[in-house]
């Protein structure tokens, strides 16, 4: 028996190290390229337990992410070409949360993808919106949510296929009022892979989007190269052709101190939930928490307060039914579950008995009738009747 479980325990041991290695590629981003290039656009914030995000500065109150931009069909899938001057970096790498206090912030991941979005569509419109943080992306099943969690209507963007891919498709998205029958009226589709070591984002069918309206989009091609440094511009469009360059040396963070401010305000992220994302103690120990010595991204991996430990999310096509429903319930709520029949039970035996006895005290004054009449009513009978016989006699 003892041999028996030796050797399933070696497998499994090069099953896990085999698995984690297909969930790694190779990147040379870091902290330390997110932070040089978007400090000029906005402010980096430490929300609970550390996990640092990005603002967007100068932006209204009706600005959202993956909007002011086109998509472009690509060998990649959908490409979103963004028009502001930090979209290189906050479209492709990361998610996007919009938090009731701080307003759209981003968390930054190490995986590059041409979007990160969730799809909706009909006959009719097609529509995009961020991936929040809760979502993760694994090789094997795609996109899978840490927390049941449903994408708010009002962070959608939807346009009629005429106008999906036109370069100015801004001046065409449904209006705010619009939205919420829009969304009703849709469905989701997410239909993310892993090719050619990328991340292929192919959303709603090219060929379905052709046919609803669609026709004036081509396809391009993505390719990616690694160079020593790179500029503002990281994206080099030519013709048919989309170079996406990423720098060989700033994977790691090197001793450059960060000017993040701490949250004066409690974040309504369930930061406890979110497996993207760096946290500020790794990158104080200048140990990024999602890139290793070998600059490979873990992913589905999260980093313990220890440094040590790493504790691995089994892929939701792993999961069995339970255990999802498990891991939606939170702790808490489960401990408060399990004591509330012990606390009842501890109330009853602990409260006294404020309340004496009562017993029932007889009217003393009325008369009882004595129970013996019914006897003595008998008697009596059986006297007038001998003095009745008597007569006759």
């Amino acid at each position: 028996m003892k041999k028996l479980v030796l050797v399933i325990a070696i497998l499994s041991f090069f099953f896990l190290n085999e698995k984690i290695e297909a969930n790694s590629f190779q990147v040379g981003i870091g902290f330390n390229y997110f932070y040089s290039s978007l400090s000029p656009h906005g402010n980096w914030i430490e929300l609970e337990d550390g996990l640092v995000v990005w603002q967007p500065r100068l932006v209204n109150r009706h600005w959202q992410p993956y909007s002011n931009g086109t998509w472009i069909w690509t060998n990649d899938g959908w490409y979103w070409d963004s028009y502001e001057s930090y979209g290189n970096i906050v479209y492709h790498y990361g998610r996007w949360y919009n938090d009731d206090y701080y307003g759209w912030i981003w968390v930054p991941d190490y995986q590059w993808a041409p979007a990160w979005v969730e799809w909706r569509y009909n006959d009719d419109y097609i529509g995009w919106a961020p991936l929040p943080p809760y979502a993760t992306f694994n090789i094997h099943s795609g996109i899978h949510f840490s927390i049941n969690f449903v994408l708010p209507f009002n962070h959608w963007n939807f346009v009629r296929y005429k106008y999906f891919g036109h370069q100015q498709a801004y001046n065409y998205y449904a209006g705010s009022q619009y939205r919420e029958r829009i969304f009703r009226g849709t469905k989701t589709r997410n239909d993310y892979g892993y090719e050619r070591e990328s991340v292929i984002n192919r959303g709603v069918d090219f060929r379905s989007v052709q046919a609803r309206g669609a026709r004036n989009i081509q396809q391009r091609e993505i390719v990616r190269k690694d160079v020593e440094s790179v500029d503002r511009n990281s994206v080099v469009k030519s013709g048919n052709r989309i170079e996406i360059l990423t720098p060989r040396n700033q994977a790691q963070t090197g001793d450059r101190n960060f000017s993040i401010e701490r949250g004066d305000r409690q974040s309504s992220l369930n930061v406890s939930k979110v497996e993207v994302g760096e946290r500020r103690r790794n990158l104080e120990n200048n140990q990024p928490g999602q890139v290793d010595t070998r600059n490979k991204v873990k992913l589905n991996e999260r980093i313990l307060e220890d440094g040590n430990k790493i504790e691995t999310r089994k892929p939701a096509v792993e999961q069995t039914p339970v255990e999802r429903k498990r891991e939606v319930q939170t702790q808490p709520q489960r401990e408060e579950q399990n004591s509330k029949p012990v606390e009842r039970k501890r109330e009853v035996q602990a409260q006294p008995q404020s309340r004496p006895v009562e017993r029932a005290v007889p009217n003393v004054s009325r008369k009882a009738e004595p129970r013996s009449t019914t006897p003595q009513s008998r008697s009596t009978n059986r006297e007038s009747d001998d003095k009745t016989k008597e007569r006759r006699r």
